[in-house]
């Protein structure tokens, strides 16, 4: 398969090597034990471990895998299968998760492509999250997906060179999606609806307000034009203290609230709950 990494140091064309990556002005990229490799620059870190520490990832994973997100999925899986129904059969597809965290999201994407009429073999698939810990777990998942350490802001890849980006309650940077979405390329972004996490919002805050309408579109205004939205929305129920303070420690409100709320959380073992989650699937412009 013809590679499309791109080397951060000086933007050559990076292909794989027995060990890694290298670039013609051979700088080289190891790969860890554990299969992905590590793109991001240390004097690009504004931290010394950036991104969601081994904790955050972990919370992160029992609270997924516990299947509460499961109908989110699902919204995704379909979305993106939507926009592959209308792509010529045969031609290879490259899908990138852009703020892959542990994995969840693009391992059921991938199982779900496996599982329809679509030809495996012309898929491929890149995670990648700034959280080193995050993409260690991913790797767990499935080896054979293509799993990067990076920013969202300077990502590996060379230009207009995937078919799709999606992105789960992730940073999102259209300018560099722009750069590396070939000119039909679609992006896929799943953000927060009017009511998601009612509920546990109502116990952080005096008076929970619903969401703001997001203002994406006119981020995205002269890089993409908005083609389509669709909206998840369920109730969920968690059933101990465990599960709540593990999708807490999933959110920014884990930063967010003092000692006290965090305590007056802490004490519940029952919360009845919104997931509320829009997908807005963007077009790149052609121009």
């Amino acid at each position: 398969m013809t590679s499309i990494l791109q080397c951060p140091v000086c933007r050559e064309l990076t292909v794989r090597t027995e060990t890694g990556c290298q670039c013609a002005n051979k700088h080289t990229f190891d790969a860890a034990r554990q299969g992905y490799i590590n793109f991001l620059l240390v004097q690009k870190k504004h931290s010394k471990e950036p991104g969601d520490n081994k904790d955050m990832i972990q919370s992160r994973r029992r609270f997924l895998d516990r299947g509460h997100y499961d109908k989110l999925s699902d919204g995704i899986n379909e979305t993106i299968a939507g926009i592959l129904s209308g792509r010529e059969r045969g031609s290879v597809r490259s899908i990138l998760d852009a703020g892959c965290g542990e994995g969840f999201y693009l391992e059921r994407l991938k199982g779900s492509i496996g599982r329809s009429d679509m030809d495996p073999a012309v898929f491929s698939y890149y995670g990648v999250d700034i959280s080193k810990y995050a993409v260690q777990q991913a790797t767990q998942r499935d080896r054979t997906v293509n799993w990067f350490v990076a920013s969202i802001i300077d990502l590996p890849f060379v230009n207009s060179s995937l078919d799709i980006i999606f992105n789960v309650f992730s940073p999102v940077n259209f300018s560099e999606f722009s750069r590396i979405l070939k000119n039909m390329g679609k992006l896929a972004i799943a953000h927060p609806g009017p009511r998601h996490l009612n509920g546990l919002r109502e116990v952080i805050y005096p008076v929970a307000r619903e969401h703001e309408e997001s203002d994406l579109v006119e981020q995205a205004m002269g890089l993409f034009s908005l083609s389509n939205r669709t909206r998840v929305n369920y109730q969920l129920e968690l059933k101990s203290s465990g599960e709540i303070m593990d999708l807490l420690a999933m959110t920014p409100y884990f930063w967010n609230i003092d000692r006290s709320t965090r305590s007056r959380v802490e004490t519940l073992d029952r919360l009845a709950l919104d997931v509320d989650v829009m997908i807005s699937v963007f077009s790149k412009a052609v121009g």
